[in-house]
């Protein structure tokens, strides 16, 4: 029999972290609980879907060391309505659990422990080091341009990070634009490459503290571990993401110097008269100045001219405004660079900045469509 008491809010804050890894489907009934195991003066919370993974460890008085898993939604909502400073007792043996804390009881069926998939967080590979909260920037720089559904292209839904010459780098494409932006990190160690479900990393980064935290490299996963007890690991997509050397040149025929906050809003006011079901807004490119436009029969007709800096040949570009609008967003506010070799290549959008650490990418529609 497990038994053991904590605080309720300390053990609350752990379940919310590991339940970011329940399974949301009971397809596999196992995979939506929470495993709870007790020994020498701590317990361990683990959940996973399959293809992500957490574990963290908190203090705990234990009496008796056992394990139980305990359906992860129900014990996490009664846990939150639990008075924070409250001390709960926890005695769990297979089939039920109860809760003891000031004068009321509760008790809970539990799942059958031993459908618990076993898992494993320890690796050989020595780790390399990054802040969480680079670590989140990154993949929030990124992660726009993930697929909203996969399509049967499983590199759509993925995020592509590589570990090549003291960078660390994300790229994420739906087939109509490219995300990329990297970071610098300490690592002496060979290049390394994994493709990652782009839905389960937020889920878990979102996790993560500011603080450094180890990460490794494996053949299929993801590792992370932090300082405060949190190990995490997260399965590989098994897919080849697409070469995007072809995409991105060394020279451009049109470059185009602007402030982002101006064009920015241009394009999110312009959108908002384009056609819904067709959508499409239009960047001419000419001497010292960008013009957007859209229309639609129902919302009407826009259009804003921002001056801006230009070299090279006058060009027209018709983007989705989704696509051209959430490409700018995710650059940093300040001067940016728009580069295009003609009107249906390849558009890049980067930062205007010596060191080249970020860039989106968006596919301009045919001008036969538009």
């Amino acid at each position: 029999m497990l038994i053991f008491e904590t605080p309720a809010q300390i053990l609350s804050d752990a379940l919310v972290l590991v339940s970011r890894a329940v399974a949301q489907r009971d397809q596999v009934p196992s995979m939506t609980g929470v495993l709870l195991r007790a020994s020498r003066g701590e317990v361990e919370l683990t959940a996973t879907d399959g293809e992500l993974a957490m574990r963290v460890a908190i203090a705990a008085e234990v009496e008796s060391e056992g394990a139980v898993l305990v359906p992860a939604r129900t014990f996490a909502d009664l846990l939150r309505l639990v008075p924070p400073e409250t001390s709960v007792q926890f005695r769990g043996l297979e089939g039920q659990v109860g809760i003891r804390f000031l004068r009321s009881r509760f008790d809970l069926p539990t799942l059958r422990s031993e459908e618990f998939p076993p898992l494993d967080f320890e690796s050989q590979v020595e780790p390399f080091k990054v802040r969480g909260d680079a670590l989140k920037e990154l993949v929030r720089k990124t992660s726009y341009a993930v697929s909203a559904r996969d399509d049967g292209r499983l590199f759509t839904i993925g995020m592509y990070l590589t570990l090549r010459e003291g960078y660390l780098s994300a790229a994420t494409t739906d087939n109509h634009r490219l995300a990329w932006a990297r970071l610098p990190v300490a690592s002496e160690g060979p290049d390394q490459e994994i493709l990652l479900p782009a839905r389960a990393l937020g889920e878990i980064v979102r996790a993560l503290p500011d603080d450094e935290i180890d990460v490794r490299f494996e053949q299929n996963r993801l590792l992370l571990r932090t300082p405060g007890g949190l190990s995490t690991f997260l399965t590989s997509i098994r897919a080849q993401f697409p070469d995007t050397r072809r995409i991105v040149f060394d020279s451009y025929a049109t470059t185009v110097r602007f402030d982002l906050g101006p064009v920015l809003a241009a394009a999110e006011r312009t959108q908002l008269v384009a056609d819904q079901k067709n959508a499409r807004i239009r960047m001419r490119v000419e001497e010292n100045l960008v013009r957007i436009s859209a229309s639609s029969s129902e919302g009407g007709q826009g259009a804003e001219e921002v001056p801006v800096e230009t070299s090279g040949e006058p060009v027209e570009l018709v983007f989705g405004p989704k696509y051209l609008v959430d490409g700018l967003r995710s650059l940093p506010d300040g001067p940016v660079v728009l580069e295009v070799m003609h009107a249906e290549s390849p558009a890049r959008f980067r930062p205007d900045v010596d060191r080249r650490d970020q860039f989106a990418i968006v596919m301009p529609l045919r001008q036969t469509e538009s």
